[in-house]
């Protein structure tokens, strides 16, 4: 057998740990592109759902461009928007529900939300929020999204009660446009002197029981009259003893009230009186902000304009706040995808074009756009700002309704204020304790 030097030998394992090098090496290679496949398997197109109730021509309007938006920033999401009319809401939301096929973020209202909260299919949001949100929304529109002392819902929605009036019929009452009633006795006076002096009744009165429109109207008036809270968290403030004159007196004045306007209130909804007002049949009404819509050339005009409510014993002016929003549902698959999204909507801009379709200012940053000199912003800024979150719980809609038949029966003179009263806070017990 041959002999090898060592140099030759030592030259042969150099050779062989080249080779063993250059095999780990390509076997790292292998590893690092399996860590980026995997890499790139996490920044998959991810597909969300999202769902907002109402018009969906409108909506499409408001969100395509915002969704367009989104999508540029966030190029590793996708955001499939779906219609559901009003009509169908609640019937379509408890099919999904029930089915576990709720869209990612979706916009409802609050009693359903906190329903399905109950029931475990809303997401708690309280830990996916930033403090800068939580500063920038208005502390009651932000309380009433609240259940259990979890946020369930981001308000993106609300109204507060207003006060809208005619300049013209004003004028020929011999009251002053420029000076409107700020308190419970100067707005009897108004109605009586529009009703005795002009062609029109004095204010549009609304008592159709359902849809919880009368009962909104008395908590908002309530409200006004104790400067405080309507709602605990497990009952309405009227329903206690302290607070028993001060709802007495808040029904005694809806039922004045009714004397001056336009008559047949059992048969008239909210959305009747925005045409009265507008058509001149009467001279006040109080109403949400969605008023504008009917009567915007006269407010242009200077015919019409708005208030605040005007002040109970409390001398506050001071409004309820209805509330709507975006929820997360616990059947999402893509949950921080899905807060990404309800997170992007909720910037000023996005939210103020989201306002657009018939609300009040939701953030600070947002009024802060507008010129609060302006007596229409202005007006409904401090309505905001003097708000105090709407009752509601799961239970709501039975609670509302039984009120409303309540306040339509007091309307019709077909009761006084105590009996209303007590039949209210017995109907509540009971429901309560379902």
């Amino acid at each position: 057998m041959k002999k090898i030097s060592w140099r030759k030998m030592l030259s042969c394992l150099l050779a062989a740990g080249m080779v063993t090098v250059m095999a780990a090496a390509c076997g790292s290679d292998s590893g690092d592109s399996g860590a980026d496949q995997a890499s790139s398997a996490e920044e998959e197109t991810v597909t969300i759902t999202f769902m907002r109730t109402g018009t969906p021509e409108v909506l499409h309007e408001i969100f395509d461009p915002i969704i367009e938006s989104f999508e540029e920033e966030y190029p590793n999401i996708k955001v499939d928007m779906q219609d559901l009319g009003w009509s169908d809401a609640e019937t379509t939301l408890q099919v999904m529900a029930s089915s576990q096929t709720l869209p990612d973020v979706m916009y409802h209202l609050p009693v359903s939300i906190f329903d399905m909260a109950d029931k475990g299919l809303i997401e708690d949001l309280t830990s996916y929020m930033d403090d800068e949100l939580k500063e920038d929304i208005y502390p009651s529109l932000l309380e009433a999204g609240q259940y259990d002392g979890k946020q369930y819902m981001i308000p993106c929605g609300a109204l507060t009660l207003l006060y809208w009036y005619n300049t013209e019929l004003f004028e020929q009452a011999g009251l002053d446009p420029d000076n409107p009633p700020a308190t419970w006795d100067e707005f009897l006076a108004a109605a009586k002197a529009i009703s005795e002096n002009t062609d029109a009744a004095g204010i549009a009165m609304y008592g159709m029981p359902s849809g919880g429109e009368t009962s909104f109207f008395f908590e908002s008036l309530f409200a006004s009259e104790i400067g405080g809270e309507t709602w605990d968290g497990e009952r309405y403030t009227y329903e206690y003893d302290e607070n028993r004159q001060a709802a007495i007196d808040t029904l005694e004045f809806i039922q004045e009230l009714t004397q001056y306007s336009q008559g047949a209130v059992e048969e008239t909804s909210r959305f009747d009186i925005r045409t009265m007002l507008r058509d001149g049949t009467v001279g006040m009404a109080l109403d949400a902000v969605n008023m504008a819509n009917q009567i915007q050339d006269g407010l242009d005009s200077g015919q019409f304009r708005v208030a605040q409510i005007p002040a109970g014993a409390s001398g506050k002016q001071m409004s309820a706040v209805n509330v709507g929003g975006f929820f997360i549902p616990t059947n999402s698959e893509h949950k921080e995808e899905a807060w990404t999204f309800l997170r992007y909507l909720m910037n000023t801009d996005n939210q103020k074009a989201h306002s657009t379709y018939g609300s009040i200012p939701i953030l600070k940053s947002e009024a802060e756009t507008y010129d609060t000199s302006d007596p229409y912003w202005g007006t409904i800024i401090k309505s905001v700002e003097d708000s105090v979150p709407e009752g509601v719980c799961p239970k709501t809609n039975s609670l509302w309704n039984l009120t409303g038949e309540q306040l339509q029966l007091l309307m019709m003179n077909n009761q006084d204020a105590e009996t209303t009263l007590d039949n209210i806070i017995a109907g509540h017990e009971e429901i309560y304790n379902e």
